[in-house]
């Protein structure tokens, strides 16, 4: 069986299991995807890959034309013909670009910051169907909006990795640049994730971070699904 990811307005609700089936009227999927473009494709992308493994191919590629190989895509969808599997024709009705960064590797992570930022959500996804492997971090930081921030996802090069239980230690560190607290703002950021971090052996990541209103670490596990 294969799931796709249900939001509703702007909420991320729990992801739906569903096997080839025909459903009565159109639903709205909203899902995170990537970019693959196969090497006999000169024009387009040849179609996307959900972050839980369902190709889609969009009905108007079009629009679509101009995004590079495992370019991250956020977008809403139905699927006309009511047909749902492991490949499915999509009629999109919004989408928009995820923010992609590196991570950065150095052995003076302090310099990238030590404001807190709360990880709502971490997850891999790719290495399946010609798309690249990332790892996707939502999180909430806090500031005025007097200046601007940076947060980086990190590869401290002093540490021993990967660690004793097999997972690639990493940590998310956000720069206020002097920015007060005052509202939160979330965002999505997608990082690649090179062979060194995927390699035979690593079973995932660990992030660590500094949350909002609170003086103690925490640290999420990124599993990795193949």
């Amino acid at each position: 069986m294969k799931k796709i990811l249900l939001h509703t307005a702007a909420v991320l609700i729990s992801a739906i299991l569903f096997t080839s089936c025909r459903i009565d009227s159109p639903q709205l999927f909203y899902s995170y995807m990537t970019a693959v473009k196969e090497q006999h494709s000169d024009k387009s992308i040849s179609y996307l890959v959900t972050d839980d493994s369902t190709i889609v191919y969009p009905e108007w590629f079009d629009a679509l034309s101009r995004m590079k190989h495992n370019q991250r895509l956020l977008a809403t969808f139905t699927v006309p013909s009511g047909e749902l599997g492991d490949r499915i024709e999509a009629s999109f009705q919004s989408y928009g670009y995820v923010s992609e960064d590196s991570i950065k590797v150095t052995s003076q992570p302090d310099t990238l910051g030590k404001d807190p930022v709360s990880i709502t959500e971490a997850w891999h996804s790719g290495g399946i169907y010609g798309a690249g492997r990332f790892v996707t971090v939502s999180f909430v930081i806090s500031g005025a909006g007097l200046h601007s921030h940076s947060v980086s996802l990190v590869d401290n090069s002093g540490s021993v990795n990967p660690d004793a239980e097999g997972y690639w230690n990493l940590t998310l560190r956000h720069n206020a640049n002097g920015d007060p607290q005052g509202y939160q703002s979330q965002a999505v950021y997608s990082f690649p994730l090179p062979e060194q971090y995927t390699a035979s052996g690593i079973k995932g990541l660990r992030i660590t971070y500094q949350p909002l209103n609170s003086t103690s670490a925490q640290t999420v596990t990124v599993p990795y699904a193949n």
